[in-house]
């Protein structure tokens, strides 16, 4: 028997096909997540992006001879962006990516009608015009003719693609803005408030729960001929923490890609004082029964991809140039030098979409080499600061940080955060973490438990911190990173306000 794993990306889409006995990935085809550009940056193609979903599934499908033991078609993908349709199911307007800030005066306005300490209290994430929240007002604004009826995120639009039926799942609705997390069902507060019809929002099933069945069309189209069970897997983060065995509370999840981010599996939210003001965000786990503190840094793999393009670097040129730097004993040799990496604003503690990147330390003698090490001390940096707002909330201290997704191909990466963070590194190398985790998910949904899930001590790489290094990496974050930070960010603010 099979399971099909979707997850659909900032930067790529995966369709992945798993044999469920021993979760033993079968084929994966992967390709660029289509994008438009436009004023405000880029909007997903949602057009294109479902052609090749269907072209993954037909692809896949044919490398087995027996392709009815597909048992079920489960879809992750990022949260926020999503998809609202009017009730003909023509989707209105642009499908706007997760960060995009053209909605910050949407969030003007709902904070002008519910405080956001209330929005807190209510959804257990703050006030942000990243949320879907913010999106559907601009898209009900510039709707025209159209009338809105339905929103789906993006997982959850797919997977209406492809069984015809629209629902909702629990950690994705966690990131709309319009979801009560103590409650766990959408806000007719919030609704009321922004004069947002209930019934604009789906009815919500457990992540992995058949919401229905591949339509005969696109059976036969991607020659998927048993109907598989289609199942909608959740927000990525949180369905790939899953395919590593992240469970309980002694374990720390650091998933990273475009993003990345620090994930906490918890057993109720905590939406305080404290929490709301380090902005960190409360959100319904895939799990059954459980909750997740987690907090994303809009600017990781991004950081990397804007670094190639500045320097026009190749990925085979941009590998090389971090393997010498390993081998050269980079990663254990602090200096002045970091970026404040705030390309696409600011992650927790102190969040914020007018943040600017900074670099500090630049000479008349730094060259791509040194500029490429200022990028990675500054994401270490940044990612310590996070992992130390956790560690002051909740009181825990995390000896070990396991890590998913693209940083575990960068050793020189791992070995800096292991030096930085002061703490061992566990790098999961396993291929496609949420691919995997919403093929899992999915398969159990439709009744097929997995015989061994158990990662395999080969696959997981553990890095040690330099204990050296690690005080001159100190001196630099206490003294230097920590009040440029500081004092950069109370410059943003203070601007923001004229």
């Amino acid at each position: 028997m099979y399971a099909i794993g979707i997850d659909v990306g900032t930067t790529n889409c995966k369709v992945c096909l798993y044999r469920i006995a021993d979760l033993a990935l079968i084929k994966k085809h992967s390709f660029i997540t289509p994008k438009n550009s436009t004023q405000y940056g880029s909007d997903f193609d949602i057009d294109q992006l479902w052609l090749g979903i269907i072209a993954g599934l037909r692809d896949i499908a044919s490398a087995i001879n027996d392709a009815e033991n597909i048992v079920s078609v489960s879809v992750a993908s990022v949260g926020e962006a999503g998809v609202l349709l009017d009730e003909n199911d023509n989707v209105i307007g642009p499908v706007m990516t997760w960060y995009d800030t053209r909605t910050q005066p949407q969030l003007e306005q709902v904070i002008s009608r519910i405080s956001e300490s209330r929005l807190y209290e209510i959804t257990g994430i703050p006030a942000h015009s990243n949320y879907s929240l913010n999106k559907i007002l601009w898209l009900m604004e510039h709707a025209n003719k159209q009338k809105p009826a339905h929103w789906l995120c993006m997982a959850e639009y797919i997977a209406f693609r492809l069984s015809g039926v629209k629902r909702a799942e629990y950690s994705l609705a966690s990131r709309t803005l319009a979801f009560d997390i103590s409650e766990q069902v959408w806000s007719a507060e919030i609704c009321s408030a922004l004069d947002i019809p209930l019934s604009l929002f789906s009815p919500l099933v457990a992540a992995g729960e058949p919401i229905g069945q591949l339509l005969p069309e696109l059976c036969a189209i991607t020659a998927i001929t048993a109907a598989p069970n289609i199942s909608i897997a959740g927000h990525d983060h949180m369905v790939g923490s899953v395919a590593v065995g992240i469970t309980d509370e002694q374990q720390i999840l650091n998933s990273t890609g475009t993003t990345e981010g620090l994930l906490v599996v918890l057993n109720k939210p905590s939406a305080t004082e404290p929490y709301f003001q380090s902005r960190v965000s409360n959100g319904s786990h895939v799990l059954p029964n459980a909750y997740t503190l987690y907090a994303s840094l809009p600017s990781a793999g991004y950081a990397i991809e804007w670094f190639s393009k500045l320097f026009n670097l190749k990925p085979a040129d941009f590998n090389c140039m971090t393997h010498w730097l390993l081998d050269k004993g980079a990663a254990t040799t602090p200096t002045d030098s970091f970026l404040i990496p705030h390309l696409r604003g600011s992650g927790p503690p102190k969040r914020s979409i007018y943040a600017k990147g900074l670099i500090y330390g630049v000479e008349d003698k730094t060259d791509a080499e040194t500029f490429l090490k200022a990028v990675f001390h500054g994401l270490c940096y940044e990612l310590r600061l996070l992992l130390e707002t956790y560690e002051s909330l909740t009181g825990s201290h995390w000896k070990s940080v396991m890590v998913i997704g693209a940083a575990c191909q960068n050793p020189y990466w791992l070995q800096l955060k292991a030096t930085i963070l002061n703490r061992e590194i566990v790098a999961c190398n396993i291929p496609e973490a949420v691919s995997r985790g919403a093929a899992l998910i999915g398969a159990q949904g439709a009744g097929f438990e997995p015989g061994n899930r158990t990662l395999p001590e080969e696959a997981l790489v553990r890095y040690q911190p330099d204990n050296q290094a690690a005080t001159g990496f100190e001196r630099v974050y206490q003294q230097i990173y920590q009040p440029l930070y500081h004092t950069k960010m109370h410059i943003e603010n203070q601007l923001s306000r004229t």
